[in-house]
């Protein structure tokens, strides 16, 4: 099926980081389509945001995310409508090191926001990959926000998930 475009890091449609996901997977496209006995070249047809006579459907774009777990999928699905996401383990832990390192994946994060900015900005314009980046390191800080606020709530003896 040939080599695959590489991500640019901005933000994508649900299509594209399907596609982004299967082409990454392990064994690639034959190992996802073989997985759920779907015709590879079908599926290939469907990831190709050219291809007009073949479309993915949500129940597809759900199966791929629960193979892959490719975060980039559920983050194409919500960030549109202003959610972010976790994966549930990703707030079980109390201890005062879990708090801190989530708290310091969340600088990481803003530092990203900010490193986008000036590496955009350091022709003067932010054209629309450049925007694209911005809006998807901005996404990413917003999440981990979120998850530094759950996982300090469930260190707090509050039960997030069990």
């Amino acid at each position: 099926m040939g080599g695959h475009t590489k991500h640019d890091g901005g933000t994508l449609t649900v299509t594209q980081a399907c596609y982004h996901a299967v082409y990454e997977y392990p064994g690639g496209i034959a190992a996802v389509a073989s997985y759920f006995a779907w015709n590879p070249r079908t599926l290939a047809n469907k990831l190709n945001s050219n291809m007009a006579t073949h479309v993915l459907t949500a129940d597809e774009a759900a199966a791929i995310f629960s193979l892959t777990k490719d975060e980039r999928i559920a983050a194409a699905m919500l960030r549109p409508a202003g959610a972010v996401w976790h994966f549930m383990d990703e707030v079980r832990g109390k201890g005062d090191m879990d708090v801190l390192r989530r708290a310091a994946a969340a600088v990481d994060a803003a530092n990203t926001v900010v490193q986008e900015f000036i590496a955009a900005l350091d022709d003067g314009e932010i054209d629309q990959r450049e925007a694209r980046r911005i809006d998807a390191a901005v996404y990413e800080g917003q999440r981990q926000l979120h998850l530094v606020g759950m996982l300090a709530a469930h260190y707090q003896g509050e039960v997030v998930y069990e």
